[in-house]
Parts: C-alpha cells; structure tokens; sequence
C-alpha cells in the first residue's frame, strides 16, 4: 500500500488498541467510527485520543444486534461516502457481522469508486495490518507503537502522579533482586510466625522483630539487599534492632519477604530488553475510569502494543480467585485480546489451577523455580 490514506473507517469494540494504532500507523486525512450504542463512550475516548491527530472525524451508527438492518446501515453509508484518495477498513475490533457486513459494502463501493479500497486487520504477534480485501497480502503495513500512556488515556484509565517504579530504573537492581530471590526459601523459614514491631513498639534502638530476641542472618542479608535495590537507605543494625531511612518503603521487613517480586519482574524484564518497551512500572497506581477509582498493579507495562501485567501472590495455596482478579482487571486497562498477564507466585500450582490458568490465557510461574527468568522472559517478551 503506497497511497496516502484518505479516510480510514474502524469498527469500534471496548478493545481500543487496534484502533488506536491504526490511526496513528495510516495517518489518514479523515477517521470514521462505527460504532452502536453499546460502544458509543469507546469512540468517544477514542475521537479525543486522536483529536490532535486528525481533526476531521465523523462516526456512523449501527446496530449490531440486527443483521439485516446492519446491512441495510452499511449500504446507506457507503452509498453517501465521497473520498478523494485510498480507503481503508480496518476491521479488526467490532462484531464479526460488523466485519462480515463492512467487507460486503466494501467490495461494492471499490466497484464505482476510482480510487483504491483496502480491507485490514491487525496481527498481534507479527505488528503488522495484513490485507484481507482487494488481495490477501500479510505484513502490508507496519504498526506503530503506542505508549503506555497512551493506552491508558484511549480505555479512560490513568497513572497517578509520581505513582510505582519505572522498569529501566529497576535496570540496575538486577542483581541484588536476583540473590533476593535466591534468599526467599530460607528466608521464609527463618521467619516464620514472626512479625515487625509497630512504630509505636520501636525504640531509640530501632526496629525489631516479635516470636525471639534476635534478628535472624537471612534477615539482615535480605535488608542489606533492600539497601543496595534503592528501597531503603542508612542502614544500621545493631544486634536484633535496626534502623533505616525510607526511599519510598515503610515495611523492609515486607518488602524482602514478598514485595521484592514485583520489582524483580520489573528488574528482569529491563535486563532483557530489546528495545521495544514503551513504558512499564511496577508497584503503579491507576485510576480506572473515574479519579477516584484506583487500583495498584504489582507490575504493568506497554511492549508492541500489548499491555503486558503480572499480579504477585506470596501465599501458601493458588486459588480461582487471583486468577478471576487478573482476568477482570487487564479488561478494566486496556480491553480483550491485546495483553499478557501473568501470576508469580510462591506455592506450587496444582494441575487443576494450571488448566484453569490456560482457559483465562492467564501464565503461570512459581518464582522459586530454577527457570522462573526464563519462563517470565518468554511469557512476557513475545
């Protein structure tokens, strides 16, 4: 395809990825939007997210829930449309009789028109539109890459301020994230049925931990790792007390029993990267649709217009409902299809839990596992 795009027309589902990118990969004159009633706040998001872009935006109402009026919508549509150069369809989001019943109209309208008419979806795993109309063609045109903040914005979510750790920041606590999770298991059992004390039971002496008089050595190993991740500063141990200046962490004593795994994620995946990363932190804060509607991701990022996100559980059993947790809130961030989400966890996950894992296109990895980089790394990094 070497014309310049005149107008592009998209379906509109909740799953705003496609679209979006499709906008930003033609860069058309003019951006129509199908969309029903059901799906009308989507192209409103998505007519502000590209308002800058193009200016020129008109929308065409349907209803999908009715075949022959669908058609009937299309035929009238396409019959008033006038274009001064190449049209394309991007059918990737939307209904399949949406896709069905636009591709018919198209054919049509190639018919009188003399200018080119292009029917595309976009592939996932290649980032590329493949051609399904007038000539199946794959890889026709490259995507673009969006960004974290963009993706949000377009599904009406939003980063808070100043809210989680950037993931090539973490860059550079690979290794000492690395022999923290190497200290996890003995660590566990050296803490078990022991707790922090409160400020308010702290001393001049600092902190300590209840269930003994001492501060175990897998204790003080992992809080000079927290030291060395940037978490903590001015660390001092005196005996079964510590003491330590905080760097955005209140709790060392949580953060190197389980918090680390969010980091680590964070930390690994910016060890190997390729490149393609367009945001991603980890510990984020996000308001979902209203401000006042927030929730914390342990890990959440953008890589070739995926949302990729992995949920941390540090727990003795996988239940159903972590993996339904997950599920519902890549949907909330960024629609179907166009994600990677993941639980890291601790326990063993059982055969039941792993075909239930499958079913959701939820990955599973047991962070203790000698392979754990390996399996996140190829999970994550598609």
């Amino acid at each position: 395809m070497s014309e310049h795009v005149d107008v592009l027309i998209q379906n509109v589902s909740s799953q705003c990825i496609p679209n979006l990118t499709a906008v930003r990969s033609f860069k058309p004159n003019r951006v129509i939007w199908v969309y029903s009633e059901q799906t009308k706040p989507d192209m409103e998001r998505l007519k502000e997210a590209v308002r800058k872009q193009v200016s020129w935006q008109e929308s065409w109402l349907v209803d999908v829930r009715d075949s022959a009026q669908l058609q009937v919508n299309f035929k009238k549509y396409f019959d008033a449309l006038s274009i001064q150069g190449a049209l394309v369809f991007h059918l990737t989001c939307g209904t399949k009789s949406m896709a069905l019943q636009g591709l018919m109209q198209l054919a049509f309208f190639q018919q009188k028109s003399k200018y080119p008419a292009y029917g595309v979806v976009m592939d996932p795993v290649s980032q590329y539109f493949d051609m399904v109309f007038p000539k199946a063609k794959n890889d026709a045109y490259a995507c673009e890459p969006l960004s974290f903040k963009q993706v949000l914005g377009v599904h009406g979510c939003k980063r808070r301020s100043a809210s989680g750790r950037d993931i090539m920041s973490l860059k550079k606590a690979y290794e000492p994230l690395q022999q923290l999770r190497r200290l996890h298991k003995p660590l566990m059992r050296a803490t078990r049925q022991r707790t922090l004390c409160s400020k308010l039971e702290s001393s001049n002496q600092g902190y300590y931990l209840r269930g003994g008089n001492d501060l175990p050595k897998e204790v003080q190993k992992g809080l000079h790792l927290a030291q060395d991740i940037g978490v903590i500063s001015r660390l001092s141990i005196q005996k079964s007390h510590f003491t330590f200046q905080s760097e955005g962490c209140e709790d060392p004593f949580a953060y190197i029993r389980n918090m680390w795994m969010e980091d680590w994620i964070g930390a690994v995946l910016a060890h190997h990267d390729d490149g393609y990363w367009r945001g991603g932190y980890s510990s984020v804060q996000v308001d979902i649709k209203h401000p006042g509607d927030h929730q914390e991701f342990d890990f959440l990022g953008m890589r070739k217009n995926h949302l990729v996100y992995w949920s941390c559980k540090n727990t003795s059993e996988l239940k159903s409902a972590q993996l339904f947790e997950i599920d519902a809130l890549r949907d909330e961030v960024g629609g179907r299809d166009f994600h990677i989400a993941g639980l890291l966890h601790t326990a063993p996950a059982e055969s039941g839990m792993r075909s239930k894992a499958k079913r959701l296109n939820v990955h599973l990895v047991q962070v203790t596992a000698a392979d754990a980089e390996e399996q996140l790394c190829r999970f994550s990094l598609k």
